[in-house]
């Protein structure tokens, strides 16, 4: 019996230790508010927390882009998801975690210690970056003073856009941060960029990432994040391109078409606004300035060009091919004197070739509509023949012309 109360008594006195151990070493909800009052007595959530007010207090930055909300190339606005840390040490709130129950770490109410601002200057809608409620939002406080701010917001920032090369276009978007503080009393840091948790954005994917810091000439410290956004063209090649270039190589098809078919015109007509219409869609993705113009649009504007010349081009084939009734007419007449200089004759030399003779010459050719019909038909197979040179011609010309314009084009946006 007395071994077993010996034993009851030790058992005892060692469950009262632990406990008074761990009431010791572990701190709770009383002792931090308590040591929250202690802290706080006397402090101005308005003054730098710097004993010696001479000092400058240093804020370094952690920013982590986490996702591409949206890039309007059009109006030059650019939306991002971000989590931003604020890091600075606070003098007034320091103290010591033996004799305060082990407490080493405290979070305060934002709206209850002092914090920086911080300021978007490029913004595009909100000026101030974190605008959450200050009595809900919280500062994580070392025993050290070491502070730290963490939020995560979604702002929009203006964005100079350069698509010169569209689609293969390569945007430097800056987004400038700073507390609008005095560099006498504040500086900042260079930040620290991290985007190894970025979502991956279907159009844009992010090239590259890089910080600075500038002193501004109201002496104010201004962060600079420079983010450089490449598109994915592949979607914009295969839906907007390759239609234009397809478009065009039909166009000159034109010539190959029957005149007698009466399909011409209209195929050439059709191909011309279809240009027409496509320029309309492509301005509307374009940014409403002249700073930088895209190959594209020249060589859409190209192709609407190429387009209205195969319509003249088909014009004149057309008349020329119908006009059988009077052989001697200025198209005629061109083509012969045409045909006199690759055969080294000179038509304004009246001595070699005088006018009255060419007249008389040609007016032999004129056969009255009361001869045989023979003739008729010679006149209608010169006619064909011409009209099929000159389709050969235009057909030549116009395939080199587009031939050129697209190896430009894609030789252009490949090799940015």
């Amino acid at each position: 019996m007395k071994m077993g109360s010996v034993q009851l008594v030790v058992f005892l006195c060692v469950i009262n230790t632990v406990r008074s151990i761990s009431n010791a070493t572990h701190e709770n909800y009383i002792d931090v508010v308590n040591l929250i009052d202690t802290l706080l007595q006397g402090y101005s959530a308005f003054t730098v927390p710097r004993r010696n007010q001479s000092e400058t207090i240093q804020v370094d930055m952690e920013f982590s882009l986490k996702a591409l909300n949206k890039f309007d190339v059009v109006d030059g606005h650019l939306t991002v998801v971000t989590a931003i840390a604020l890091n600075w040490t606070d003098d007034m709130l320091r103290w010591n975690p033996s004799s305060n129950k082990n407490i080493s770490q405290i979070n305060f109410p934002l709206s209850r210690i002092w914090t920086p601002n911080l300021y978007l200057l490029n913004c595009a809608e909100e000026f101030l970056v974190y605008t959450g409620d200050p009595a809900t939002k919280e500062v994580e406080i070392s025993s050290n003073g070491e502070a730290r701010l963490f939020f995560m917001e979604v702002f929009t920032t203006t964005c100079s856009t350069d698509i010169a090369f569209y689609p293969n276009d390569v945007h430097h978007c800056k987004i400038y941060l700073s507390t609008l503080t005095s560099a006498r009393k504040l500086r900042m840091g260079l930040p620290q960029v991290t985007i190894l948790d970025f979502e991956t954005n279907g159009k844009w994917k992010i090239k590259d990432v890089q910080s600075e810091v500038e002193l501004l000439g109201m002496n104010i410290d201004r962060v600079g994040i420079s983010v450089t956004l490449e598109r994915r063209m592949m979607f914009d090649i295969m839906s907007i391109v390759f239609p234009v270039v397809f478009l065009g190589l039909v166009n000159v098809v034109v010539f190959k078409l029957p005149v007698d078919s009466g399909e011409r015109m209209s195929f050439a007509m059709t191909v011309l606004l279809s240009f027409a219409v496509y320029m309309t869609l492509i301005a509307d993705r374009m940014p409403q300035t002249s700073n930088t113009t895209s190959v594209f649009c020249i060589y859409l504007m190209a192709m609407l060009t190429y387009s209205t010349l195969i319509v003249f081009a088909t014009t004149f084939s057309i008349n020329c091919h119908h006009n059988n009734t009077n052989p001697v007419t200025d198209c005629v007449d061109r083509l012969v004197q045409a045909w006199m200089t690759i055969r080294k004759v000179n038509p304004n030399d009246t001595e070699a070739y005088p006018i009255a003779e060419r007249k008389q010459t040609i007016q032999m050719k004129v056969e009255p509509l009361s001869k045989p019909a023979s003739n008729t038909e010679t006149s209608t197979d010169d006619s064909k023949n011409k009209t099929d040179n000159s389709d050969k011609f235009f057909f030549s010309f116009f395939l080199l012309y587009f031939a050129i314009s697209t190896f430009v084009l894609f030789v252009m946006i490949l090799c940015r």
